[in-house]
């Protein structure tokens, strides 16, 4: 049974107050060590890039608890372990400071039939206390095993990727911790148990306990960050990842970073060390210039 095209355009909104506590809290579960996101433990600046997924998850499971989304109950219970992260893409305008007052909305762009399985697109737009946006995030999320078994058209066009470009600008090194999962799902309020209990992530057909999508993105931003931006995050202005396999706890991630043929746009992929797999794919980056 596919999802409900009828909730197409259907959109959601929220607000929350950042607080400087969850900001340090999840910059250490992502194991940013960049003092403008944690000054001693006592407080913080800014938050990492990537924080606006905190507070954009809980909005996302809303619409997923939604049984008439799925056609029923039953179907929601086995979509929702079917599910994994496809791509992300953020836009980012400004930094989020802790004392900020969000205003953010969830839109469900699109559902896509992939043949083996649909892709829910969802856009949300946050905007802060002094009606400026914050970021803008396109979410989509991958449920396997409900599309109309066809394969889609292939688009002619891909966007630039690092294997394309000869001139490698940067590379990072990621350790994944061995706890990374139960921090991470803390800290950012994703509390799928495909990332928490390995029989459930056994039942979803996976070979154990998978770390987030979302936290792989955001370790790989700060890599980024680190090695490229010389830790100035607010020269970030857009990050794009598809996640292409998954990440364990314990794995040691390679971040390879090329130039592309605009000069604000760089491309990236990122590699699992033991077996060069690429766990991200056609990653894109632009930073300020």
């Amino acid at each position: 049974m596919g999802l409900n095209r009828n909730y197409i355009g259907t959109e959601y909104k929220s607000e929350i107050d950042i607080c400087g506590e969850d900001v340090i809290a999840y910059a250490s579960a992502i194991g940013a060590q960049n003092l403008k996101y944690i000054n001693n433990n006592e407080h913080s600046d800014i938050a990492p890039a990537c924080f606006c997924v905190t507070y954009e998850l809980p909005l996302i499971y809303k619409i997923l608890e939604d049984s008439n989304l799925h056609g029923d109950e039953e179907q929601r219970q086995k979509n929702m372990l079917m599910l994994v992260h496809g791509d992300q893409y953020m836009q980012f305008y400004r930094s989020i400071k802790p004392g900020d007052k969000i205003t953010y909305s969830a839109k469900i762009e699109d559902i896509e039939d992939k043949g083996s399985g649909e892709v829910l697109k969802i856009h949300l737009l946050s905007i802060n206390q002094d009606g400026d946006k914050v970021v803008e995030s396109d979410w989509g999320l991958f449920i396997r095993g409900i599309g109309s078994g066809k394969r889609p058209e292939r688009r002619s066009l891909k966007p630039e990727s690092a294997s394309d470009h000869q001139e490698n600008l940067f590379r990072h090194s990621i350790k994944i911790p061995l706890d990374i999962t139960h921090r991470y799902s803390k800290a950012s309020n994703d509390m799928n148990p495909i990332h928490l209990d390995n029989e459930v992530a056994k039942r979803a057909g996976l070979p154990g306990i998978v770390v987030h999508g979302l936290c792989t993105m955001a370790m790989t931003s700060e890599g980024i960050i680190k090695s490229y931006l010389d830790n100035n995050s607010s020269d970030l202005v857009s990050l794009g990842v598809r996640f292409s396999a998954p990440v364990f706890p314990g794995d040691e991630l390679e971040i390879e970073g090329s130039k592309t043929s605009q000069e604000s746009k760089l491309a990236f992929h990122v590699v699992r060390k033991s077996d060069g797999i690429k766990v991200i794919r056609d990653g894109t980056l632009e930073v300020k210039i």
